[in-house]
């Protein structure tokens, strides 16, 4: 059985998630030893392998196309960030407000979980929180801001 090219034998490895950098053949086994049920249980099973390929494939062209750089954005485009942008703070004050204490060890321990450094001691320590919302001096702090 031939190889595949090398850099589509890493496109299917990636696709099949399996941990192998390069995935040279796909083999599965069809669980019969009879000759006429092993073709027949073997056209589903190829037909699997061809769409792996033809996704690995896939992958691999969208990954060589070149970038194309916009220098603009219309005015749908604009809105479009500003609500997400807008909506993501909302959701993030929502987190803090009703989630208080436990919300923010939950914050910093995800921080530190992406590979973060420690961000040293917060304005309010936490055991000065209150268990939902935000302690008064944040509080005053936002209303004044």
């Amino acid at each position: 059985m031939p190889e595949k090219p090398k850099g589509l034998q890493a496109a299917v490895a990636r696709e099949l998630n399996n941990g192998k950098a390069p995935q040279k053949h796909l083999k599965r086994s069809l669980g019969t030893k009879d000759l006429r049920e092993a073709n027949i249980r073997a056209k589903p099973v190829l037909a699997e392998f061809d769409r792996v390929i033809a996704k690995a494939k896939a992958r691999l062209a969208a990954a060589i196309m070149p970038m194309i750089k916009r220098t603009s954005l219309n005015d749908t485009e604009i809105k479009r960030m500003a609500e997400y942008v807008y909506a993501k703070a909302l959701a993030w004050d929502e987190r803090v407000r009703f989630g208080g204490r436990d919300e923010m060890e939950r914050l910093e321990a995800e921080h530190l979980r992406l590979g973060g450094t420690p961000l040293g001691p917060w304005a309010v320590p936490y055991e000065q929180w209150p268990q939902r919302g935000v302690p008064r001096s944040v509080f005053e702090d936002i209303i004044a801001g």
